[in-house]
């Protein structure tokens, strides 16, 4: 029987409305929840899908939905729950989360008539990429036989949640193969997410070389034609594992039965804009709702993970050594406090200058992290010490060269907005010629490399030297080929290389986050270090790491040199239980902005004070305060943050208005 009405999520607009509408079905169109169909919404047609039928319907009266889009609904049942969870968790509208599970393309395909024409199958370049299986039929460690067996038990019992805590080489990968095998045996499907589109390439190489055509690849970097396609294999049932970043979770497997999280500790699984979901939570929420088994695979998991882990919600799985028994690497800190006394100002310090030229010599491999790129920081005027800012900013342009500094036509860069300025000849303040580069970013430290293995074939990876597609994959091919010698790189290295002649790791500065104003700064401190050593040693002539930095007491710094996970999540809970920061506490961050620094200030004021009077011992109010990007590309910012047990409770007694963002359990306070 037709339905009379249908309740439907109507994407108009960047965001969407806040609300769904109700619909008439016109008399012989069929509907159910999850159709694609095209609606009028004011004087345009917009497209939506329905969430319920045979809804109330309100008394003055509503339009019909203009046509179905599709002949099969294009969100599963289980979606349709994982969206109205994200609404409520996220405290966004509805039709923002269904959104973010339609593909752009198809979103947009329903506000016009289009003709639905037979074309060719778009193929992302990453599915014609495989490479030798070597490890397919290799002995499984006694590990990784016990995570495979417990992960087997939990796809016949209907599914858990797992946290397959690995040191970095402990071959998770290889049990995620593996389970993946046994998923697909049981006719469940897989969905297999990695933090950023830059690792997809290798990883869909491995599942690619396994499972052939069943492999669908999901990310936004992909163009819109191929996107759709993939995701259209997916919706067919033509692909049963779906490889990809954070979005990929929303593919609409008919039976998704195993979910797995790679680097679950990423802050990149957290969406920046509506619906700002955290791929990791929803994952688990998905795997509630589908009874599906969730792998959160990690050698430095979030403590918060690792808390569940110990408190029974989570069950974990450990792969405490690496395979083939390598050992880890081991790492030298040094202080370069007493480099300065010693009269060096190098990138290198003394150790890993040598370190490096032997490494050469040898004819092996070295990556070098710094998690700064460009040339210098900041360019100042030393007769009266003024620093060049970005005008829309108001933050210190970073100095980035094409050459050596001062013939190069080099050039200032925003880090915060992307401006770009000339650089200046002369103090604009005082008109003084003693313009200096002070700090040290990649491209400085390219250059100290070049000039201690003046022979080797060197490398710069950072987001300036990999904006076309395919760098960060041609990269790793030149290192595997052993065609270069040396990596120099931000946090882009320090993920996805596995590479068996790299015996070298020097971190050139370990305390670039480490004095961040941030809740997670000894966090990602610890996972970027541990991460970044982890690239040495993998093979069989061994390795080490030599760590510089100006605290090298910390605790942070002392646990990552010591590939000792244990140690610093215990440091950390405890600094986290002393103010109740997650898990003893939830956050949530509220920020506003404005052409108008009294504007940001007056809003902010009202909303404060509006929430301390409703917080009722649910939540501390914080601030409010600037923003730690105060001011960005002319507009200045400020924010307020919820701290406590319940946060969400005091949101509910507040209107917070649509002046203000609102984003619940923030992998940091820093936006």
């Amino acid at each position: 029987m037709t339905a009379a009405t249908a309740e439907v999520a109507v994407f108009a607009g960047l965001r969407g409305p806040a609300r769904t509408f109700t619909y008439a079905v016109p008399e012989g169109m069929e509907v159910a929840p999850g159709h694609l169909v095209r609606v009028t919404l004011g004087p345009r047609s917009a497209g939506g899908v329905v969430i319920a039928t045979d809804v109330p319907a309100p008394p003055s009266g509503i339009r019909p939905i203009e046509a179905v889009i599709d002949p099969a609904p294009v969100l599963r049942p289980y979606q349709l729950m994982l969206a109205s969870w994200i609404a409520d968790r996220y405290r966004c509208g509805l039709a923002d989360a269904v959104r973010a599970m339609v593909p752009p393309g198809l979103a947009r395909r329903a506000r016009a008539p289009v003709r639905v024409r037979k074309r060719a199958r778009r193929i992302p370049v990453e599915l014609a990429l495989t490479e030798d299986d070597a490890v397919r039929d290799a002995t499984a460690t006694a590990p990784q036989r016990d995570a495979l067996a417990a992960i087997d038990r939990s796809l016949a019992e209907g599914g858990a949640p797992y946290l397959l805590h690995g040191v970095t080489g402990s071959g998770k990968t290889e049990v995620y193969l593996r389970s993946a095998a046994t998923a697909l045996a049981r006719g469940l499907g897989v969905i297999v997410l990695v933090p950023e589109i830059a690792l997809t390439t290798q990883v869909v190489a491995r599942f690619v070389a396994r499972f052939g055509e069943r492999v669908a690849l999901l990310h936004s970097a992909l163009s819109e034609g191929e996107r759709l396609d993939e995701w259209r294999r997916v919706l067919a049932g033509e692909a049963d594992v779906v490889v990809g970043s954070r979005s990929a979770l929303f593919a609409p497997l008919a039976r998704p039965g195993l979910v797995i999280v790679d680097e679950e500790q990423e802050p990149s699984y957290k969406q920046e804009s509506d619906p700002r979901y955290h791929a990791v939570d929803t994952a688990l929420e998905l795997g509630r709702i589908a009874r599906a088994t969730v792998i959160l695979g990690s050698a430095t998991p979030r403590v918060t993970t690792w808390y569940a882990s110990r408190s029974g919600d989570i069950r974990s799985l450990p792969l405490p050594e690496r395979v083939s028994d390598l050992p880890m690497p081991p790492t030298t800190v040094v202080d370069l406090r007493l480099e300065l006394r010693v009269g060096n100002r190098s990138t290198l310090s003394t150790a890993l200058r040598t370190a490096l030229e032997r490494t050469v010599a040898r004819g092996e491999q070295a990556i070098l992290y710094l998690n700064r790129r460009g040339y210098a920081t900041v360019v100042l005027c030393r007769d009266c010490g003024y620093v060049v800012p970005c005008p829309a900013c108001d933050i210190p342009f970073a100095y980035h060269a094409a050459g050596p500094p001062g013939r190069d036509g080099g050039r200032l860069l925003c880090h915060r907005c992307g401006r770009q300025g000339a650089v200046p000849e002369r103090c604009p303040q005082c008109g003084g010629a003693r313009i200096r580069h002070l700090g040290v970013g990649t491209q400085r430290v390219e250059d100290d490399v070049r000039a201690a293995v003046p022979g080797a074939r060197i490398l710069r990876l950072d987001r300036d030297a990999v904006r076309r597609k395919g760098a960060h994959a041609a990269a790793f091919e030149l290192m595997r080929s052993g065609r270069a010698q040396v990596i120099v790189g931000t946090q882009m290295v320090a993920k996805g290389f596995d590479l068996p002649g790299v015996t070298l790791v020097g971190i050139v500065n370990a305390d670039t986050l480490l004095n961040l104003p941030d809740h997670t700064a000894a966090e990602r401190t610890f996972e970027l270090l541990t991460q970044v050593l982890g690239r040495s040693g993998r093979g069989t002539a061994g390795g080490r790491g030599i760590l510089q930095t100006y605290l090298p007491e910390h605790y942070a710094v002392r646990t990552a040199a010591a590939h000792d996970y244990a140690a610093f999540a215990e440091a950390e809970l405890e600094a986290r239980r002393r103010f109740g920061h997650p898990p003893f506490g939830r956050l949530v961050l509220l920020q506003t902005a404005a052409k108008q620094e009294a504007t940001v200030r007056r809003r902010a004021d009202v909303l404060s004070r509006a929430l301390r009077e409703a917080a009722r011992g649910d939540a501390e109010v914080l601030g409010p305060a600037p923003a730690f990007a105060a001011k960005k590309a002319g507009t200045f910012r400020a924010q307020i943050v919820l701290r406590g047990a319940r946060p969400d409770a005091v949101l509910d007694r507040v209107d917070v208005g649509t002046e203000w963002s609102i984003d619940v359990d923030p992998v940091t306070l820093l936006g």
